[in-house]
C-alpha cells in the first residue's frame, strides 16, 4: 500500500509542476496583454481549453486575476517579476533613503540576513564601515565598492540572471547552518489580506528559510509602487514581520490600516 502511494504522488508531481509554470505564465502574459482569451491561452500552452479553464478558475480563486466569459483579464497591482537593471532604475531616491534608515538601525557586531533585491541592495551599499557580517542571497552586492569593516557571506546556490540572486537547495542548505540577529527582507507587495507577496517562487524558500532562522527583528523593505499589491507567491503573512519600511509616497491610508493590524510601519521621508 505505501509503495502505490508513494507512485501515485510521484506521478502527479510533474502535473503539477507544469501547472504552476502555466500558472506563472498566464500571469505574465496578462500582465503584459491585459487580457487573454481561453482560445489563445490553449493554443499557447498546447493544452486543452478545459485545462486553461481550470487554471484561470484556480488563478481566479486565488484573486490573481479577474475572470471573463471568453478568458481572463489582468487585476490592476498585481506584481511580477522585472529584470533587476528595470528594478534597479525604478523609485531609486525612495530605495537609497529606504536603504540609509535601515542600515541606522544596524548595530555593530550583527549578523544579517538579507535576501535579493535592488532596495536590500541600497541596504548593503549605506552599511558601507560599519562593522556588521552580512550573509546574502544577493549576488548583486558583488559590484559594490569592497568594505574591509564589513564581513560578507554569499550563500552558495544556482545563479538567477534574471534577479542576480542564488537560490535552490545548496542556499537553504547553507541558511539552515546560520543564525541572524536582524533579517531584511525586500519583497514585490505588501498587502493586508495577502501578506508579503514574491514575484519568484525559488525565492520564497530562501525568504522563509532567513525568516526560520532569525533570533531577532524581521524587517521587510519595500517602496510606495508595492504597497497595497499582491505578487505571484506568499513570503510570508504580515504577522510574521516586525517592521515595514517603506517611503514617504506609500499611501498614508495603507500604512494606517497596517498599523491597525498590528504592524509597526515607517515611512521614510526625504529629509530624513
Amino acid at each position: 500500500m505505501i509503495k502505490q502511494k508513494e507512485t501515485k504522488e510521484a506521478a502527479t508531481r510533474p502535473a503539477i509542476a507544469l501547472s504552476n509554470y502555466r500558472h506563472k505564465k498566464i500571469l505574465e502574459m496578462l500582465y503584459q496583454r491585459k487580457s487573454a482569451s481561453a482560445d489563445e491561452l490553449a493554443t499557447e500552452f498546447s493544452v486543452s481549453k478545459v485545462t486553461i479553464r481550470r487554471d484561470l478558475d484556480a488563478l481566479a480563486g486565488e484573486k490573481l486575476l479577474e475572470r471573463t466569459r471568453g478568458g481572463a483579464v489582468a487585476i490592476s497591482g498585481l506584481g511580477l517579476e522585472e529584470f533587476f537593471e528595470k528594478k534597479d532604475h525604478s523609485a531609486k531616491r525612495e530605495k537609497s533613503l529606504i536603504g540609509h534608515y535601515v542600515a541606522s538601525l544596524i548595530a555593530e557586531n550583527e549578523t544579517l540576513f538579507v535576501n535579493a533585491g535592488s532596495t536590500t541592495l541600497e541596504l548593503i551599499r549605506h552599511l558601507r564601515g560599519k562593522k556588521v557580517r552580512v550573509v546574502t542571497n544577493n549576488a548583486a552586492c558583488l559590484l559594490l565598492e569592497d568594505d574591509p569593516q564589513m564581513e560578507l557571506i554569499l550563500l552558495g546556490g544556482d545563479y538567477r540572471a534574471q534577479s542576480k540572486s542564488l537560490v535552490g537547495d545548496m542556499t537553504i542548505a547553507n541558511l539552515h547552518s546560520i543564525f541572524s540577529s536582524t533579517t531584511v527582507l525586500g519583497i514585490n507587495g505588501v498587502s493586508i489580506k495577502k501578506g508579503c507577496t514574491t514575484a519568484v517562487h525559488q525565492e520564497t524558500s530562501i525568504n522563509r528559510a532567513m525568516i526560520e532562522n532569525s533570533s531577532g527583528k524581521v524587517i521587510v523593505v519595500a517602496d510606495h509602487t508595492k504597497m497595497n499589491t499582491v505578487s505571484s507567491f506568499l513570503t510570508c503573512p504580515l504577522g510574521r514581520i516586525d517592521l515595514l519600511v517603506t517611503d514617504w509616497m506609500a499611501p498614508p491610508s495603507f500604512c494606517e490600516e497596517l498599523e491597525q493590524s498590528g504592524l509597526r510601519v515607517i515611512r521614510v521621508e526625504v529629509d530624513g
